[in-house]
């Protein structure tokens, strides 16, 4: 009896030595790989007893923003470079999980990321319903119908993913690399623009200047019109006070001033013609 209790004490230990403990964090799903091969349950985050040689391989299941770029040849013929932006996690029911174990190996790391099982499942998708899409435009369409290119690219790249292990959301339409003839073309149109606008510019300027010159002008014609006007007005008040009584009573009062002074010889304007007068004047008398 006694050797039968030392087999069993034995044994148990021995499968306890044989049995570990791994633990699913938090954004990640796991599934046991046996000796035989994968267990059919996809387990949830927790804490899991591996027995023998058992492996956990975890699945990457949080959600994150993924790119991807795609070379498109446009209906004119022109190729842009196009980027495609979307919010991507690994999702599905016990059934697409299992069966995604069929075309993915896990790393050393025993992880299956989203990159891995995206790029079985989702870049060629991707890539190719991009090109279907966007294809169709013309550069200037592309140009102008952004935002409804990312809605169009959203609805099928959504569909074309139902059935794999890849939930995508909020796809939209990201950097757009344009040919360089387009490029080229933009950029001497803005510079041809400018140009415009300098001159345009430069012209307003000049237009704004002769405009002040005309000002000025008018405002110095205003002044000698208005000082003209004065003189004018003064010259006319005085002609207008200058009577034939007032030119005989300066005379008088000449006269009289020049009579006051003894020394001087007054004689009449009208003497100056008369012989006897002069003849007087230049004798002395």
């Amino acid at each position: 009896m006694r050797w039968i209790n030392l087999v069993v004490l034995i044994s148990l230990a021995a499968t306890l030595s044989a049995c570990g403990f791994d633990t699913i964090p938090p954004t990640f799903k796991g599934k046991i790989l046996t000796t035989s091969g994968y267990s059919p349950d996809v387990l949830e985050p927790g804490k899991y007893t591996l027995w023998g040689r058992d492996e956990m391989v975890y699945i990457q299941t949080n959600t994150a923003t993924y790119k991807e770029d795609v070379k498109i040849i446009l209906d004119d013929k022109l190729t842009l470079h196009a980027e495609v932006r979307f919010r991507g996690r690994i999702n599905g029911t016990n059934k697409v999980l299992n069966a995604m174990f069929n075309d993915i190996t896990p790393g050393e790391d025993m992880i299956v990321s989203f990159q891995e099982v995206y790029n079985v499942y989702g870049r060629m998708a991707v890539r190719n319903k991009t090109r279907e899409v966007i294809s169709k435009y013309t550069v200037e369409e592309v140009h102008r119908n952004y935002s409804r290119l990312s809605n169009e690219i959203g609805v099928v790249l959504i569909e074309a993913l139902s059935n794999t292990p890849l939930q995508i959301s909020d796809v939209a339409m990201g950097e757009i690399a344009y040919p360089d003839v387009v490029t080229n073309a933009v950029a001497a149109a803005k510079e041809r623009k400018m140009a415009i606008e300098k001159e345009q510019a430069q012209a307003e300027i000049q237009l704004t200047k002769k405009k002040n010159e005309r000002l000025l002008a008018e405002a110095d014609y205003q002044i000698e019109i208005t000082r003209a006007k004065a003189i004018r007005d003064k010259n006319k008040i005085i002609g207008e006070g200058v009577t034939a009584e007032l030119i005989e009573l300066r005379r008088l009062e000449v006269l009289e001033k020049m009579a006051e002074n003894n020394s001087a010889v007054f004689m009449p304007v009208e003497a100056m013609s008369s012989t006897g007068a002069q003849m007087r004047m230049f004798s002395g008398k």
